[in-house]
């Protein structure tokens, strides 16, 4: 008999992969729409990053060897000297910091009402339109009044997670055939897409180091056990390993090397999930509870070239995603435990503790007590259970209007009351974190809003799981 708990879990966490195959079953018959999926020539309005050093340049030296001379001793003999070593001196790449982003030029503040919501039933599968019905999607998709919706293309499987490169494109890190096995993708301009790496396990975060074209995947060493973070040059094809021993996995579909971000300083942030549920013992009779690991359940500060790992903050179940405002605070989407309790929003603290695994305030009797002289860090703000939190960005390009700027904007996965929709909000408003507080519903209508980001024209762009589309948003005033 299956008790309350393991059922929540299975309705909350499965419900999302059969899903895809019940949707998957309804679609062919529908009428597509061509939709325009261009990126306009614009002028650049996202950060950019400038080719300041963060500090000294460590020197590497390189031995090159010069032959002296070779005297003639006499007519049947020579002699050699040992050869000198002359150090030829290679600095080191340095790491590039962020220019501030800047809302200068932004069109005029404007207050909008949230997005609605579209009815449920009617459409070609059901709750949703099928699968290639473009026209259906972009009816029952809402943003709010003064903003435009439009349709960019669509990846070959489920994108996990999304981010522009230098070249204009937007990469993806996608699963293939219904598995957990993937490659991240490169959409061109007419919303086409090809594979862009080679074969991956489990890849979700990802994102380009500045000033390069080189791009940093998190993903998994088999499906079931290690965390690794790949480094994949210029260009695409083989990954190289940069870590490959990263904890993993708590789960088939979670709790490993999530989402990423570099920062302001061009250091590579790194959220990793924990290895259980609630520090539930593998080894209940004699132990209570398991241990958490170093790096386990944290925010990862890494050195990009070297890989040198810093715990940046702490006691974070399952930190899906990261981002950093445009003053220098790093945000972060948490999940919670399979019974609900947990999910939430985090502006994190270099240093800080934020709870987890002891939860035993928050409803989880399970959990263990909370550890003397442990000083635990409150949310920024806390989610209904089963919202389940994923992908996060920052606003810092002008497209929007100047009062959107440094907006956080982040995907509701789950289908539940709560959530399936994106939600924008304000770090300045006061009432974040006061009783009946709710985050703006920004686009509503989606299946598994999984990842957003800021285009180079300054829209707001969200890939949705299930069926692999991805949607602009647009200020049109």
């Amino acid at each position: 008999m299956l008790t309350p708990n393991t059922a929540k879990f299975l309705i909350c966490r499965l419900a999302p992969l059969l899903l895809i195959v019940l949707l998957s079953a309804c679609g062919g018959e529908a009428t597509q729409q061509a939709f325009q999926a261009t990126l306009p020539s614009v002028a650049q309005t996202a950060p950019i990053y400038t080719d300041t050093p963060t500090s000294t340049p460590s020197l590497t030296p390189t031995i090159t060897l010069t032959p002296t001379l070779t005297p003639s001793l006499t007519p049947t003999a020579t002699a050699t000297l040992p050869p000198s070593a002359t150090p030829t001196i290679t600095p080191t790449v340095p790491l590039l910091t962020l220019t501030p982003a800047s809302a200068a030029g932004a069109p005029p503040a404007f207050t909008n009402l949230p997005a609605d919501f579209a009815p449920t039933a009617g459409w070609g599968c059901g709750d949703f339109p099928c699968e290639d019905d473009i026209e259906g999607f972009a009816q029952r998709i809402r943003v709010p009044a003064g903003y435009q919706l439009e349709h960019v293309g669509r990846f070959p499987g489920q994108p996990l997670q999304i981010t522009y490169g230098p070249d204009g494109r937007l990469y993806a890190a996608v699963l293939e055939g219904g598995t957990r096995t993937g490659a991240v993708y490169a959409m061109n301009a007419d919303g086409s897409s090809e594979r862009y790496s080679s074969d991956l396990i489990s890849p979700l975060g990802l994102a380009f180091q500045p000033g390069t074209s080189t791009l940093y995947v998190s993903a998994r060493v088999t499906v079931g056990q290690g965390g690794v973070l790949w480094r994949i040059p210029a260009g695409g094809g083989a990954p190289e390993a940069v870590i490959s021993d990263l904890p993993c996995c708590f789960s088939l579909i979670d709790n490993q090397p999530n989402g990423m971000t570099f920062g302001p300083d061009g250091y590579l942030y790194l959220g990793v999930g924990s290895l259980t549920d609630h520090a539930e013992s593998p080894t209940p009779r004699s132990k209570p509870f398991a241990d958490v690991l170093p790096n386990e359940a944290v925010v990862l500060k890494i050195q990009p070239h070297t890989g040198a790992i810093e715990v940046y903050a702490s006691g974070i179940r399952n930190p899906y995603d990261l981002a950093f405002g445009v003053d220098g605070q790093l945000y972060v989407s948490d999940n919670g435990t399979l019974a609900g309790p947990g999910d939430r929003l985090l502006n994190v603290v270099q240093g800080a503790h934020y709870g987890w695994p002891f939860w035993r305030g928050r409803g989880c009797n399970e959990c263990p007590p909370t550890q003397a002289n442990l000083t635990i860090v409150p949310d920024w703000l806390s989610l209904p259970d089963f919202t389940l939190p994923r992908g996060m960005a920052v606003y810092t390009a002008t497209q929007f209007p100047a009062n959107i700027f440094g907006s956080v904007f982040v995907t509701f996965w789950n289908g539940t009351a709560n959530a399936q929709r994106v939600v924008r909000i304000d770090p300045r408003d006061p009432a974040i974190g006061t009783e009946g507080y709710v985050p703006e519903a920004f686009v509503t209508g989606l299946i598994r809003p999984i990842d957003v980001t800021i285009a180079p024209d300054g829209t707001l762009v969200v890939a949705d799981f299930i069926y692999g589309h991805i949607w602009r948003v647009r200020y049109v005033g």
